[in-house]
This record gives structure tokens, sequence and C-alpha cells, in this order.
């Protein structure tokens, strides 16, 4: 396509058809050049923007919708574009803001209130994200991407039954998605029925192997089952494929404790701890490995750790108390 130097207009339009085209290097140039002849055309910084945040540059979309917004305040494509880059840069309250803004403008968008309800579960609010999340159904009731991330929300918002009912309806119409079979195990898990959650697990580990959070879970309900050999294979497989799931490590070394392993159980422990995964049942279960070890100090400092983050565990407050006179005894 021929352009002249000074057509802004024709180069935002070949930037398009690159666009199309895959070519996303060539559309932001395109984009670009149409800005520094346009400056001000708030078209050309929609689309730039766009393009930055597909590019992984969510600040710079934000910086370039800002004139856009600044002039047009109650422009819904740049506010839907601003909320989604600040979802990624962390900013849940301020998505939720140009969201309500632009549902004011256009109100029966599903997208939007999804990606509202996005927003409102990284800033903890699941009951909201649910409320919104059935909202966008109800506008798009054939969007089975909606139903699975209303599942998840449920699962969130503490209504795995709920959850279950909601996923088990998209298994129905496409018993091949791999998202509504880990749904379903998760459902099922917090149910209290790992037997069936083993089974929906199997299946969604079948469906793509290559999916740590499967095989993480389905450790979970083997542990469940007092099966630990397997939940410490799977869990083992999570973790060569995600290394970075603590949560999944430390629960491994849980499995290796249960196993009669407390070296093996400390080493995964440590490791977990260290990198975050620092929740009570977690120390409660290294203070035990200690224990076994004889490193009595250690594992009182341990317990006490853990009663401090959840002063209701009862189990780690009786260890402690039989280890205090355990050591009074050997003093």
């Amino acid at each position: 396509m021929a352009i002249r130097p000074e057509d802004g207009g024709a180069l935002a339009a070949r930037a398009l058809v690159r666009e199309r085209l895959g070519d996303r290097e060539g559309a932001v140039a395109d984009l670009r050049a149409a800005r520094a002849r346009s400056p001000d055309d708030p078209d050309v910084a929609t689309n730039l923007a766009r393009l930055s945040l597909r590019g992984g540059e969510p600040q710079e979309a934000v910086r370039l919708l800002e004139p856009v917004l600044a002039r047009s305040p109650g422009r819904v494509d740049a506010l839907a574009l601003r909320a989604r880059a600040r979802l990624e840069l962390g900013d849940a309250a301020g998505a939720i803001a140009d969201y309500d803004a632009a549902l004011a403008g256009e109100p029966d968008r599903a997208d939007l209130l999804a990606g509202r309800a996005r927003a409102k579960l990284q800033r903890g609010d699941a009951r909201a994200a649910v409320a919104d999340l059935e909202a966008a159904r109800a506008r798009a009731p054939d969007d089975r991407e909606l139903q699975l991330a209303l599942g998840r929300a449920l699962l969130r918002a503490g209504e795995p039954a709920r959850a279950l009912a909601t996923f088990d309806a998209v298994s129905a119409a496409d018993p091949d998605s791999f998202e509504a079979q880990l749904g379903r195990g998760r459902a099922l898990l917090a149910l209290g029925r790992p037997r069936p959650a083993l089974a929906a697990l199997n299946r969604a580990v079948a469906l793509d192997p290559s999916r740590a959070d499967a095989w993480h879970i389905r450790g979970l309900v083997r542990m469940r089952l007092e099966d630990h050999a397997g939940a410490q294979r799977d869990l083992s497989e999570a973790l060569r494929r995600d290394p970075a799931r603590m949560d999944a490590l430390a629960t491994r070394g849980i499995a290796r404790l249960r196993r009669n392993d407390p070296r093996g159980a400390l080493a995964d422990l440590d490791r977990a701890i260290r990198g975050g995964a620092a929740e009570p049942w977690f120390l409660y279960n290294r203070a035990r490995a200690l224990q076994q070890l004889g490193e009595l100090d250690r594992a009182v400092a341990d317990l006490k750790r853990a009663l401090a983050a959840d002063p209701g565990l009862t189990i780690a407050r009786d260890a402690l108390e039989r280890l205090e006179r355990e050591r009074g005894r050997g003093a």
C-alpha cells in the first residue's frame, strides 16, 4: 500500500490491515507514525493503547489513554481498555471505577460486566464478582467462558454446590472441556466428595497433562484419600511443570511427613515457607518434622508462629503444650 508520508489516516488504516495479518510490530510503527502526524486523534491513540496492552505494556496503554479520556470522559472503548490496563497493573479500584463509567454508557455489555467481575475478584470481593458474572451470563447465556468464570467465582465465594452445578452444565455441553473438569474436581473436593473429585481430575489430566494446576489439585484429593504416595507423585509432577507453586511444595512436604520421611518433608517445607507459603498449617507440619528430627527449639518457634497467625489452630496449641512439657522434663 503506497502512502503519502503526510497521510496519517492512511497510516492508521494500514495499521489495522497489518494487525489483522498478525504483524503487530508493523501496526504499532504505522500508528506511531500516524500519531506523530495527528497527535490529537483519539482513535489513533486508542488503537495504539490497545496494541500496547496486547504487547504487555499496560503502563504505556494508560499513558496513551489519559488525554483521550480527559477530552471524552465517557468514551467506552477507552474506558474499557484503561480498566484492563489498570487491572494488569494491580489497580483493582481504578479498574472498577473505569468499568463503572463504561457500564454507565453501555449497561448491557457482558464483556464489561465480566471485566468488572475480574477486578472485584482481584480486590477480594468474590460475592460482588458473582453478581456481575450472573448479570453477564443473563446477557450472553451461551458464552461458556462466562459460565466457567462464574463457577470459579462461586468457588471463591464459598459456594461449591452452585459452582459444581455450573461446571456440570458446561461439562454436559462440552465433555472435553478441561476447565469444566478441573472446576468439577475443585468443587467436589470442597464438598467433601474426594472420590468423584478424583474421577473428574483424572479426566482433566487426561485432557491436558501440561497443566500444573490439575496435577496439584489431584494431589490434594489424594491427600484427602490418604494416598500419600500418589499425592507425592502428583505434587512432584505439578512442581516439574510449575516450580513456583510453593503451596504444592509445602503439601508435598506434608505427604513426605506422612510417609515417615521427616528429612524430605523438612527440605520441602523449608523451601516452601521461605518462598512465601507460610500458612499456619504448613508451619505446624514443619514443626512436626523438626520434632521428629530432634530440633525442638525450632519446632517450638514454628508452633508459636503458627498460633500467632491463627490462634484458633488448636492442633498447634496442643502440640506446643506437649512439646513444652517434654522440654521441661528433659531440662
